[in-house]
């Protein structure tokens, strides 16, 4: 079946309208529009075909391989659909100027042409439908929003289906029912628009409060008095530091204020844009001399997110995005990647931590009791700043021990809290019951502190070069105010052994999860361009492209040189047949093939002539086997075909001497 002249036209100018690809869809529309103007065709074989065919393969992989390298997930998968006219234009060619009015469904598959002589891979079809489908998809994948799109694509696809309306249903009633079904689809379109907006604002306040994230900077709700405290071998960061140097200890990603029931919350979480400038250098902090760096790399799923930083960062290199800090010390980050690699450097003193404020003195009240009751019993209250963050310490070192099991209620009627069974009956908890006590005793003592979330970087991560953050590596601790030197230091009293608690409950297939871990994340740096064979990696494809593109060629000019006859050309399958004398004693009747005819115009032209030949289709189809079969003709085919031809000649002959003796009457 024909497509309607200019439909093809139309949708690539349509197209080109809706992708911003106006020039584009006006040069392609051109170049294929003008097939209905010349009677010029390209005499396509098999493995022409196929050759224009693996063309386009090379383009749809390449354009995916450039696109998913060079944009964002979204972006990519919009920005593909659109070029794909480009990919296939080479099939649309050869559909609009070969010389067959179909195209074999084994050229689309390396398999069939395998079994040339089946029914399957002998079948063919006509693509134009096929790309003016494809065209119609590309058009809808514009991200420009405009009141045209419905309209255009209804037009289109009316002027598609009035090529096969039924003859039995007149015009007027055809275009009346083609009307309400298309105002049928305008209200339907638009209503399960307005339901989708509705779901997605009812929705989502729910779903962002049920999976609200642990690393989130206006809260982090602990696991203390809960029994599950999830441990995952999973890897969320990578760090690496110079030859000779160690990383920091701590990494951290919340900071917060003020704790209720097992909840710590963030009571100044205003943030402000920092200055990056156009290499991606953010300086918190005046430069510093003496300084330690450290790379680190980990996956932003949603673009944006907490960024872990030792303490005491003063600079940020290689950040290709926005960052924000909050007076609590903790940075935020928006790039349009999800790796984000970036190198920290920083040292002991000063940091972005605000100086202390009330809050960082607040007690719970139901909380106050056993602390006070501890206080007193270390003597906090006669000593001095620094003695009392001592004497915390050496309280949780001498009796306290590591644990991931919740602490369980020592009696009945003790109605204590889990902190306050942590701190008098169990002695014994996670990161979060150590840092917790720890801050509110210091608090209880007239200590400033804070609560610090993030992630700890234990020697058992060390892989090579390469530390690897896991989320079981995932950690709390304090952050305590010396009045003194004016300055925020980070405390950490959980005991050692909670390393070696975590280590132990490493899953026998981790290796193997390790192993495609760091597949994908090598994959992710080339990606997001990382890698410097990211930048070659986009022309690896050119010379392919330019190999597809000349074989197609170099084939018509060693046809066009066979054919004259040159003394050094190598002998062309075909050029033999007994359908070129045929040709040749036809030219005196004016019956011989025209220049530029295409061959089957030719035969139709025969059959047309000479009604009472039924032998002209078979002569015809054996030389085309003969001429553009790679397997040729088997002998027997072969005498048949110089038998049939003799014979159609002889019987020509004996037509034209018997018009020659009747014409004078």
């Amino acid at each position: 079946m024909k497509i309607p002249r200019g439909l093809i036209g139309l949708v690539l100018l349509f197209w080109g309208w809706e992708t911003g690809l106006l020039l584009w869809g006006l040069l392609m529309a051109a170049g294929l529009e003008a097939s209905h103007f010349t009677k010029a065709r390209w005499e396509l074989a098999d493995t022409d075909l196929n050759r224009i065919c693996d063309l386009c393969s090379v383009l749809f992989l390449g354009a995916g391989t450039l696109l998913f390298s060079t944009e964002d997930r979204l972006v990519f998968i919009f920005k593909f659909a659109q070029w794909l006219p480009f990919c296939f234009f080479p099939l649309a060619l050869a559909q609009c100027y070969g010389d067959r009015p179909s195209i074999p469904i084994s050229a689309f598959n390396w398999l069939l042409r395998r079994i040339p002589h089946s029914p399957l891979s002998r079948t063919s079809f006509n693509i134009s439908y096929g790309y003016f489908a494809v065209c119609l998809m590309a058009a809808s994948a514009s991200t420009r929003p405009n009141g045209f799109f419905y309209t255009g694509v209804s037009v289109l696809i009316l002027l598609a289906l009035g090529q096969v309306r039924p003859n039995r249903v007149s015009w007027p009633i055809w275009m009346t029912l083609a009307a309400v079904v298309l105002l049928c689809g305008k209200f339907s379109h638009q209503g399960l628009r307005y339901v989708q907006n509705t779901m997605e604002t009812a929705l989502g306040g729910w779903i962002a409060g049920l999976f609200r994230s642990s690393t989130d900077s206006r809260e982090c709700r602990t696991h203390i008095g809960r029994e599950d405290f999830p441990l995952s071998g999973k890897i969320v960061l990578r760090l690496r530091v110079p030859a000779g140097d160690v990383p920091p200890s701590l990494l951290r990603v919340g900071a917060y204020d003020f704790y209720r029931r097992g909840t710590w919350t963030a009571g100044t979480n205003e943030f402000k844009q920092a200055v990056v400038n156009s290499r991606g250098t953010a300086w918190l902090l005046p430069p510093k001399k003496i300084f330690s760096r450290v790379e680190i790399a980990g996956y932003f799923p949603d673009r944006e997110g907490l960024l872990p930083l030792p303490h005491g960062t003063f600079e940020i290199e290689n950040l290709p995005g926005i960052l924000r800090t909050n007076p609590l010390g903790v940075a935020t980050v928006q790039i349009a990647q999800t790796l984000l690699d970036f190198q920290a450097d920083y040292w002991t003193g000063p940091s972005m931590d605000a100086p202390p404020g009330v809050t960082d003195l607040a007690v719970p009240d139901d909380e106050r009791p056993v602390l006070s009751n501890v206080v007193a019993r270390l003597g906090l209250d006669q000593m001095n700043e620094r003695q009392k963050m001592r004497a915390v310490s050496r309280f949780f070192q001498e009796d306290f021990h590591y644990s991931l099991s919740s602490p369980g209620r020592a009696g009945r009627k003790d109605r204590s809290s889990p902190l306050g069974q942590f701190l008098t009956n169990t002695l014994s908890g996670h990161c979060e019951y150590f840092a917790t006590a720890t801050v509110l005793l210091l608090r209880q003592a007239g200590v400033y502190a804070r609560y610090i979330t993030g992630y700890a970087v234990p020697e058992s991560a060390r892989h090579g070069d390469t530390y690897l953050v896991r989320e079981r590596h995932s950690h709390a601790w304090a952050l305590v105010y010396h009045s003194d030197t004016k300055a925020w230091e980070q405390i950490d009293n959980t005991p050692s052994s909670w390393a070696d608690v975590a280590e132990a409950s490493t899953p026998w297939w981790e290796a193997t999860s390790d192993f495609l871990s760091n597949f994908y994340f090598k994959f992710s740096k080339w990606r997001w361009g990382k890698s410097s064979f990211s930048r070659y990696a986009q022309w690896a494809l050119a010379p392919l492209i330019f190999y597809m593109v000349w074989r197609i060629f170099s084939t018509r000019r060693r046809q066009h040189s066979t054919a004259m006859g040159g003394p050094s050309a190598p002998a062309w399958p075909g050029l033999d047949s007994e359908l070129y004398l045929i040709d040749k004693r036809l030219a005196g009747v004016h019956l011989s093939r025209q220049p530029n005819e295409p061959l089957i115009r030719w035969q139709q032209r025969l059959e047309e002539a000479f009604p009472a030949s039924p032998s002209l289709r078979g002569i015809f189809d054996m030389h085309r086997r003969l001429r553009f079969d790679p397997r040729g003709l088997e002998s027997r085919d072969r005498e048949r075909l110089r038998r049939q031809a003799g014979a159609w000649l002889a019987e020509f002959s004996a037509h034209l001497e018997q018009r020659q003796q009747t014409g004078p009457e």
